[in-house]
């Protein structure tokens, strides 16, 4: 009786696509993304790597023509950004790329950093994918850019729930 070998490696599985499939990113238009940190690791409250963060956001149009970096909000494990690429210019980039850009701008910044100081931080700082939002409407971008600058109060807000709740949990009796 021979015995069957097993498969050294799991099968591959396709990561399901975010985004809108049929919608060519690199169209005019403004786009809110959520980027995260690898492991979600509360990364971002370091001062240092959070100041990389936005001074290469504001730094954005030195490298790409007819954008503009919008709202952005850092909180401890993510960010989420408003990208806006601007009408009447011929978009080389899409807005996914030049947000893929924009984190290995700061990745690389932030090894410069750890290599001139010796910190000893983590090197790797980005989640590998993104989540993606296409603004549709004035009315959408403004409930976006509401979002992204709300939600500092509203994480704050759901620890203190989530606090509360703990608190009654162990004030129970068994």
């Amino acid at each position: 009786m021979s015995k069957q070998k097993k498969p050294r490696r799991k099968s591959f599985k396709p990561l399901k696509q975010l985004g809108l499939p049929a919608h060519k990113y690199y169209l005019p238009g403004a786009y809110a993304f959520t980027i995260c940190t690898h492991q979600r690791k509360a990364l971002f409250n370091i001062p240092a790597l959070r100041s990389i963060l936005y001074e290469e956001w504001a730094k954005l149009p030195q490298h790409f023509n007819g954008i503009v970096p919008g709202t952005i909000m850092v909180m401890h494990d993510h960010l989420h950004c408003m990208l806006i690429l601007k009408d009447g210019f011929v978009h080389t980039k899409s807005a996914r790329q030049i947000i893929g850009s924009y984190k290995s701008i700061v990745a690389r910044a932030w090894i410069s950093y750890l290599d001139e100081t010796g910190a000893n931080y983590p090197g790797k700082i980005w989640q590998y994918r993104s989540y993606d939002h296409v603004v549709m409407s004035e009315a959408d971008f403004k409930a976006q850019t509401a979002y992204i600058l709300n939600n500092p109060a509203a994480y704050k807000a759901k620890q203190k729930k989530t606090i509360q709740a703990d608190n009654r949990i162990k004030n129970i009796k068994f």
